[in-house]
């Protein structure tokens, strides 16, 4: 699957290649960008309660990514995250809103 990087008016391509899934419990793709290499990405969902609990966790693991991973790399991929899964939050919401009760997020 191909995915597009954006940093204000920068943009380019890179392509992500699925290496574990555990349908509606685990997805653990990896992502090519050959400018800056490639990364492991683990994505999990947990029961919490009623929710669903989402744990996102990444490392670089070739390139200049993995050779410039440091805490400071490290934060700006958290940020990056609390982003991405806020985005997924609305997705599920409005999904649930219009699926109506008893609707739920899976991962494909």
């Amino acid at each position: 699957m191909r995915f597009t990087v954006r940093l204000g008016p920068w943009s380019a391509e890179g392509v992500t290649t699925v290496r574990h899934r555990e349908p509606g419990k685990e997805l653990e793709p990896e992502a090519s960008f050959e400018a800056l290499g490639t990364a492991r990405i683990f994505l999990q969902l947990r029961p919490w309660g009623e929710e669903t609990l989402v744990v996102c966790d990444e490392h670089p693991l070739r390139g200049l990514g993995g050779t410039l991973h440091n805490p400071g790399t490290e934060t700006l991929l958290q940020l990056r995250h609390r982003g991405m899964l806020a985005r997924l939050a609305r997705i599920v919401e409005q999904d649930r809103a219009g699926a109506g009760a008893g609707a739920g997020a899976s991962l494909a």
